[in-house]
């Protein structure tokens, strides 16, 4: 499969696992990553296929104000053992830039088939599944 058509699948099939009431992300294809979003775009999911390093990353991207994101970031912070338990020891939640931070895991990069769309559309679909109520607390608290 090329690029374009392996995250397309893969948006396809995650978006078969999610329950009928999950919300309706809009996405944004590029040359080798797809964004999925509500309402801001600056705040998506993203699956990312990375060449130079042999891996695919899915996550939750925070790329709006640096003080927005800080603060998304310090809220998953205080949270990280049980996004640990439901979304795999294996996710890290960092600094990506000096201002964006994200909350990601990776997989081995292989070749682009229906097996690998299958893992990483799983993949996504529990990074849905788990942050969509987190994320609506979080903001919830944050508001009120």
């Amino acid at each position: 499969m090329r690029f374009h058509e392996f995250l397309l699948r893969v948006r396809e099939l995650a978006e078969a696992r999610l329950p009928a009431d999950a919300p309706q992300l809009q996405g944004r294809l590029r040359l080798s990553l797809i964004q999925l979003y509500g309402d801001d775009p600056r705040l998506h999911y993203e699956v990312w296929i990375q060449r130079k390093t042999g891996r695919i990353e899915v996550g939750l991207h925070f790329e709006g104000e640096r003080e927005t994101n800080y603060r998304w970031a310090q809220a998953l912070g205080r949270r990280v053992l049980e996004l640990q338990a439901q979304l795999g020891p294996g996710v890290e939640l960092e600094e990506w830039t000096r201002s964006w931070t994200r909350l990601h895991r990776t997989v081995p990069l292989r070749k682009l088939d229906e097996d690998l769309a299958e893992e990483v559309a799983e993949l996504l679909a529990c990074f849905i599944r788990v942050m969509e109520p987190i994320l609506a607390e979080e903001a919830a608290h944050t508001s009120g």
